[in-house]
């Protein structure tokens, strides 16, 4: 039976409940219950009011890269932290979905009836690219689904020939980029075909632009091998070391000649005894200096696996190894940019100057560990390895990102 106390207590908890300004928590309060939601609803809770928000871009997320993975051809997402694995379907991505490059939050998708989208994990919004069964601006070029299941996707058409479009074809062997700005919703995707075809599209294009009427690669016996994107600007690692860079800030996009210090000092090494270089990747520092990032095994009196990083000398105009990238940068292997990161290790050794990379950066003979990712400390020159859990095998293909909280 409720004495006349407790009812007193009763209606003054109520009238608190009431009259209380949830907007208005003491920060150190607030911070801590938002550090400690889950990822999706994290980044929700930046859009319950401008008080919320300020203390939200105070918080200290840990950064831990999300591992796409392709089990038995189905799409997984795992979230570190939470210990989850999620199907594909479950956050709106289908099975048949593939992925290609990724920017914050963001995913730039391929599925098989060559269908282009970006996709948002956090909010499961979608957005169509135009078809490439249409016209592509700059060349007569387009590509032809196939509208049945199976290994083959389609058809690229050339004016002379078709060339068959698979699975592996668009995910194993191109490469891509994708950058959007989370404020704005302005977007730049670009990718490799083939070796010798290089598409991009901008937000606001009513088609896709092929460059390679504007360079001519093949009659040059040049090949596309990698690209990068920022600061409105997409730079593109071609073969014999050349860098090319094109500049979207315009409403067209333009080649720059006159000041790209890349194209006429190639980059070049030459590997010594007992080394082999499997991968060269490009990334773009958040000044704008371009790396050249290579996977190395060194077969010396010990096998090991390395990473070398190469920036320009700008006044040399030399390519300089360098050991460090700065106090607060970071690498994901063939991602493009390098992202900001904590100075010291927050798990799996996750810091500033390492590069995180999946297993696959070797030859396919070669492979160190069981698990699919790990991190190398540029400093050290040694590899931390993930733990080894039930989908983390290094026969399990994988793709690795960090969400962006911003």
């Amino acid at each position: 039976m409720d004495t006349p106390n407790d009812s007193m207590r009763e209606e003054i908890s109520l009238k608190v409940s009431v009259n209380h300004d949830w907007s208005k928590l003491c920060p150190d309060i607030l911070r801590s219950i938002l550090e400690s939601l889950s990822s999706t609803d994290f980044h929700r809770a930046k859009t319950v009011c401008s008080d919320w928000y300020s203390i939200w871009k105070t918080c200290v997320k840990p950064l831990c890269p999300w591992r796409i993975m392709y089990v038995k051809d189905s799409l997984m997402l795992f979230k570190p932290g939470e210990d989850k694995i999620y199907k594909g379907t479950n956050v709106g991505l289908s099975n048949d979905s593939y992925y290609m490059a990724s920017s914050g939050n963001w995913l730039s998708m391929v599925d098989s009836h060559l269908g282009f989208y970006i996709f948002n994990l956090l909010t499961s919004k979608r957005i169509d690219l135009p078809s490439m069964e249409s016209s592509i601006r700059g060349g007569k070029v387009r590509f032809e689904q196939n509208h049945e299941h199976g290994f083959n996707w389609g058809h690229f058409v050339e004016p002379s020939r078709k060339v068959t479009v698979s699975k592996i074809t668009i995910t194993r062997e191109s490469r891509a980029v994708l950058w959007i700005d989370e404020r704005t919703g302005d977007f730049v995707v670009a990718w490799i075909f083939n070796y010798r075809y290089l598409f991009s599209y901008k937000k606001g294009d009513d088609s896709w632009w092929n460059w390679n009427n504007h360079w001519n690669m093949e009659s040059l016996n040049l090949s596309f091998l990698d690209l990068a994107y920022r600061n409105s600007k997409l730079y593109i690692y071609i073969t014999k070391g050349h860098i090319k860079v094109v500049d979207f800030s315009g409403n067209d996009p333009i080649e720059v000649i006159d000041k790209n210090p890349y194209w006429e000092h190639p980059f070049r090494y030459l590997t010594k005894k007992g080394e082999y270089v499997n991968k060269r990747r490009i990334a773009i520092q958040k000044s704008g200096d371009v790396l050249i990032i290579l996977s190395v095994l060194a077969q010396r009196s010990k096998e090991k696996v390395l990473f070398y990083i190469f920036k320009m000398n700008l006044a040399s105009k030399i390519w300089e190894r360098v050991e460090s990238i700065g106090d607060d940068e970071m690498l994901i292997f063939g991602h493009g940019v390098t992202i900001r990161a904590p100075v010291q290790d927050v798990g799996d050794g996750i810091k500033s100057d390492s590069i995180c990379f999946v297993n696959d950066v070797w030859p396919p003979y070669y492979s160190p560990a069981a698990t699919n990712w790990g991190v190398f400390d540029l400093a050290t020159s040694i590899i931390k390895w993930s733990k080894e859990d039930s989908f983390n095998k290094r026969y399990v293909q994988t793709y690795l990102f960090f969400p962006v909280f911003a």
